[in-house]
């Protein structure tokens, strides 16, 4: 065998490989890095998820959000309900019982403990009226920046007295007077449990000065939403109002919680504004200067919302408000975040009177048209009487005011007028291209 190694010149050589020994250190090492990594991509990915969940989730089940409306309600006696001349009769027997009555008891000793018992319990009662009803009102809270040469830029409130509305399945509206507010930059609102929530201008009015604001319903607090209650609208229409007692909840002295008690004076006083006309409820209840709240009657309903713009009409030291039966259209289209159209007209109602001793035709006698207005650029003139909008018949400025709200903005719509010539009345067409309200 080695002579046939050394005849062929080569060897075989046997290696034995040794496997590499473990690193062990480097290893943990690797073995930590990746436990790491993986706890780090871990946690951002539920950070992800929890990000996005809500995004998610609101596309794919997004909130349903419903129309509100506040329909007005009619204080209209059936024919069963009217009395008949006998239970008139009866009634007077009674009531002069009752007067006689009442003067015996004047001449009584104890007359005077029982008068002071009686006087109480009138005021006691009012007052759980009011607190009641206060589960409905709030107080819309607006921050703004105020520039101090001082103290550089500082955060500035105001307050005022607001109204749960309603629900639309994602928020709660309320109503409050946007005019107490100037340069606002956010918004929140303190209900009656003292919990404070951020709130939202959902859509405003600018003549009236209402603006509807929103609360998200995820926000609310549990303990919140089970004490608050959405307000009862009730009608100011009702000529039985004027004499009747009343009360204003909210802040009609400025600060929140503060009450009046009085009676309503009048609801004939009128507030003119462009394309509406509202009715002002006065009172005899005193105010301050920013009064904010609405007025209630004995049954709970509120009848009208105090606003600054009503207290401009009145022109009087006591509480104004807008009746709620006038507002409750304009209500209903911010509530729904819903555009106004614009035509720029004031007028009045065209009287009896009127009619039969000038001939001027039932309808909206246009007293003044707004400059620059899409009714100046029609055509329509002061003195025209506006008796048809888009086919629907006009004979009052309430017409007017609910067909204007029916009407979409940047539309185009026929209106049939009666002009005067001097001798007689004509027809006239125009076609308006409506703007939109601010």
């Amino acid at each position: 065998m080695e002579e046939m190694e050394k005849k062929s010149g080569s060897s075989f050589v046997s290696e034995t490989i040794k496997e590499k020994p473990i690193n062990k250190k480097k290893l943990l090492r690797r073995t930590m890095t990746t436990v790491g990594l993986a706890i780090i991509f871990g946690l951002i990915a539920c950070l992800t998820f929890f990000l996005m969940e809500p995004v998610i989730n609101g596309i794919v089940n997004p909130t349903e959000i419903t129309k509100v409306s506040f329909p007005e309600e009619t204080e209209e006696l059936k024919p069963e309900e009217l009395l008949t001349e006998e239970e008139i009769a009866q009634q007077e027997e009674s009531l002069q019982e009752v007067v006689e009555a009442a003067k015996k008891m004047v001449k009584s000793e104890q007359f005077g403990n029982k008068a002071l018992d009686n006087y109480r319990d009138i005021y006691t009662q009012l007052q759980s009226l009011a607190e009641e009803a206060s589960a409905a009102i709030v107080t819309v809270i607006a921050i703004s920046e105020k520039q101090n040469w001082f103290a550089g830029t500082t955060e500035n409130e105001n307050t005022a007295a607001g109204l749960i509305l309603a629900e639309n399945g994602a928020e709660m509206l309320i109503l409050a007077d946007v005019n107490h507010f100037s340069n606002a930059h956010e918004y929140r609102v303190r209900f009656c449990d003292k919990n404070i929530v951020e709130a939202q201008l959902k859509e405003k009015d600018a003549q009236t000065g209402l603006g509807v604001y929103a609360v998200k319903l995820s926000d609310l607090p549990k303990e919140t939403a089970q004490v608050i209650e959405k307000a009862k609208l009730g009608t100011s229409t009702s000529r039985n109002m004027v004499g009747s007692p009343a009360l204003t909840i909210g802040a009609p002295y400025g600060t929140s919680g503060s009450l009046s008690y009085g009676m309503i004076t009048t609801i004939e006083k009128k507030l003119t504004l462009n394309d509406a006309i509202y009715n002002v409820i006065m009172t005899d209840m005193g105010k301050s200067q920013n009064a904010s709240g609405v007025i209630i009657n004995l049954r709970g309903e509120v009848i009208g919302v105090v606003t600054q713009s009503a207290d401009t009409a009145s022109a009087t030291g006591t509480i104004a408000a807008l009746g709620i039966s006038d507002i409750k259209p304009l209500i209903e289209k911010l509530s729904n975040d819903e555009k106004r159209a614009y035509i720029g007209i004031r007028g009045m109602d065209v009287t009896e009177l009127a009619h039969e001793e000038t001939g001027v035709p039932y309808g909206l006698y246009v007293s003044e048209v707004v400059t620059e207005s899409p009714a100046m650029v029609a055509g329509i003139q002061n003195g025209d009487v506006i008796v048809s909008i888009s086919g629907k018949k006009i004979n009052s400025y309430s017409d007017y005011k609910a067909s204007i709200l029916s009407i979409q903005p940047e539309t185009i719509v026929e209106v049939v007028l009666m002009r005067f010539d001097g001798t007689k009345y004509s027809d006239i067409k125009k076609e308006i291209m409506t703007g939109e309200a601010q």
